[in-house]
């Protein structure tokens, strides 16, 4: 996963190259829990995946409603 910080003014840039930009956050699940990452006051961010395997998923968290990326860590066996 390729994670950039950014100034608003650069969205369109990032998105012309694949990115996309999670309006709540995002959040990675591990085997001992989230990863997660929110908005930084002036700045955006914007992630993408460098991988097959890896997809983006829209959901709520236990922080919030965030884009959820799978297929990075092994995820929690339920």
């Amino acid at each position: 996963m390729l994670y950039a910080t950014h100034e608003p003014e650069l969205t369109d840039f990032y998105a012309g190259l694949g990115f996309t930009r999670p309006r709540d956050g995002i959040g990675i699940p591990s085997p001992l829990g989230f990863i997660c990452h929110g908005p930084i006051k002036g700045f955006r961010f914007s992630v993408k995946p460098l991988r097959t395997g890896v997809r983006m998923q829209a959901m709520p968290t236990p922080y919030g409603r965030q884009l959820v990326l799978r297929g990075v860590l092994p995820e929690p066996v339920r």
